[in-house]
């Protein structure tokens, strides 16, 4: 079975995809790991810019028809939406507040300022991600179109992550204990990508600034509902903390942890894929 997990840009989608691997595999099923060329060398997840029905033909192949997760952040391309409405793949879709995406945007940007990185250098203000925000909203909004889709929101997975374990395993037909996935993550230094963890951090901006979302996404904003009960208590639990976004080592750390987890595991992921004989 081929699961999709697509994210658009900071909203928890490296964690999300950690999860879903960890549903197959609390459910007893060991998940294929992409090698080059279809990854680039240690890579940690099975990432493609885009998907197509022609790439999912050739995964199929090459891992024998193992299960596999998938992540992107690109649009659903070719078949694709056909074969996720047939029950022939499954696929998540993840957003977060435009706000909060725009305040994450511009920490990485920081981040990569200060270690002269080209990836996200370029989100100084808040103006400087609304290109990026009006180039992949559309992008959310044709997965979450798709039938069968599970839309999955950052405050739910960061939140309410043993609900989100068992939606997922309900698309798998499978039987996990939320726990023992959870359990894998109680060193949050496992977690890819992740920065602040602030609930609610569009409390951050003033007024005239959450207005130019507001605003400009009003449609997103009508149709979707992003605050929860529990991201509520939690930021209310923060109020008194200084949350400060993760630096650069913090991320090469988290990166070798993960490496390291997955050696442990006894899962190479430079090995190359099985093939059908």
């Amino acid at each position: 079975m081929i699961y999709i997990c697509y994210g658009i840009t900071k909203s928890a989608s490296t964690f999300l995809y950690q999860l879903t691997e960890e549903v197959f595999r609390a459910a007893g099923r060991p998940i294929a790991r992409l090698a080059p060329p279809f990854t680039r060398p240690g890579a940690l997840e099975n990432y493609f810019n885009v998907i197509d029905d022609e790439l999912l033909a050739r995964i199929d192949q090459d891992t024998g028809g193992a299960d596999i997760v998938l992540k992107t952040h690109g649009p659903p391309q070719g078949r694709v939406a056909e074969l996720i409405a047939s029950g022939n793949v499954l696929a998540s879709a993840s957003i977060r507040d435009p706000r909060e995406i725009a305040l994450s945007m511009i920490d990485h940007g920081a981040r990569a300022r200060r270690w002269r990185s080209t990836p996200f250098s370029e989100f100084v203000t808040l103006t400087d991600t609304l290109n990026a925000l009006d180039i992949q909203l559309p992008f959310f909004e044709a997965w979450a179109a798709i039938d069968r889709v599970a839309v999955i929101f950052y405050n739910e997975i960061c939140y309410d992550t043993a609900t989100v374990i068992a939606n997922i395993a309900d698309q798998l037909k499978v039987e996990v204990e939320s726990d023992q996935v959870m359990a894998r993550f109680q060193d949050k230094r496992l977690i890819g990508q992740f920065s602040k963890g602030k609930a609610l951090r569009y409390t951050e901006l003033n007024d005239d600034e959450q207005a130019i979302f507001l605003k400009r996404y009003e449609a997103i904003y009508a149709a979707w509902s992003f605050d929860t009960d529990k991201a509520r208590s939690v930021a209310a639990e923060q109020a008194s903390q200084a949350l400060r976004p993760a630096g650069e080592i913090m991320q090469h750390l988290t990166y070798l942890r993960r490496r390291y987890l997955m050696w442990r595991q006894g899962r190479d992921v430079l090995r190359q894929p099985r093939r059908r004989s």
